[in-house]
């Protein structure tokens, strides 16, 4: 079970009253096999459920929104309930793509430099947000929060679901189907979707092409929702004037990789979602989970749908 305090581990035992709560990973194989809830997942878990090992675990609990590192197929056949951490890091997350946009806007880069060299520059480009139109790919927790704080700075926003259902804290949806159209309006494109097998290289050279010149990007999805090559061109050429990423295919990213020395993109090490108080964030999505759990044998928060991988 991933680490909670000790008052949580208290309202978790009230919640799941007749459960015996174990903090680490048994060696026994009796014990494990009478493993029906665990709270955080591991390779050595995944290890484990694929030796037969876990043959009386009901529901897992991940820690994340991603839960693309769980033996997904296997658990959805054998009818294990799976939540995620969805939500939890909405505000983080959020604020992270906000302070980067300003930064762009701002030429904060430049302004730095700039002062490394003892240059006192007031031609420097700033933009203000106010008039401005982003366009939010994943209208989930993290997109609607995005949205609302974005709508203070006066920003126009699209958000981008897969059939276009209304979202109330957007100005407008639109499907995945019809985006393109709207790419040419944004000033700002803001990549939130989930790893599926649909969004791989989603941000190809069609899709960049298809934004207006000068256009800033920012990545806090899943890395392999874009195409690298595609990105790097669209950078290169000025079809994009920047791109701020925090998640990457691989990870860490590998040194030699060229999207370290470009400069133009912003490079953050998936830092986005890092919750301050994440015990308590996490707790807000466990704590009742546990307590439905306990009540009716079914959590109700954040089902993952297996079909859709989120």
């Amino acid at each position: 079970m991933t680490d909670l305090k000790n008052h949580q581990i208290k309202e978790l035992e009230d919640s799941l009253a007749g459960f015996e709560l174990i903090r680490t990973i048994p060696e026994d194989k009796r014990q494990l096999s009478r493993i029906e809830i665990v709270v955080g997942w591991t390779k050595e878990l995944t290890e484990l459920w694929q030796q037969g090992d876990l043959i009386s675990l009901k529901w897992i609990q991940a820690i994340s929104a991603g839960v693309n590192s769980l033996p997904l197929d296997s658990l959805r056949e054998h009818g294990v309930m799976l939540t995620n951490a969805s939500g939890i890091h909405k505000d983080t997350i959020s604020e992270h793509v906000i302070g980067l946009i300003l930064y762009h806007a701002r030429s904060f880069n430049q302004i730095k430099l700039n002062q490394q060299n003892n240059h006192w520059d007031q031609a420097v480009s700033v933009q203000q947000l106010e008039g401005k139109t982003a366009i939010i790919f994943g209208i989930g927790n993290i997109g609607r929060r995005l949205a609302t704080l974005l709508k203070a700075f006066g920003v126009h926003t699209i958000g981008v679901n897969t059939r276009g259902n209304k979202v109330a804290e957007v100005d407008q949806t639109v499907s995945q189907e019809e985006s393109n159209r709207y790419l040419e309006q944004a000033d700002y494109v803001i990549n939130i979707l989930p790893q599926t097998d649909e969004t791989k290289d989603f941000f190809n050279s069609d899709r960049f092409k298809a934004m207006k010149k000068g256009t800033a990007f920012f990545n806090v999805g899943r890395g392999n929702a874009v195409d690298t090559e595609a990105l790097l061109t669209a950078l290169d050429s000025n079809q994009l004037a920047f791109a701020a990423l925090d998640v990457f295919e691989t990870e860490p990213l590998e040194a030699d990789s060229p999207l370290w020395q470009h400069d133009r993109i912003f490079i953050t090490p998936h830092v986005s979602g890092m919750v301050e108080h994440f015990r308590d964030a996490l707790f807000s999505v466990v704590g009742p989970n546990a307590q439905a759990y306990g009540e009716n044998g079914k959590p109700s928060l954040n089902m993952v749908d297996y079909e859709k991988r989120y």
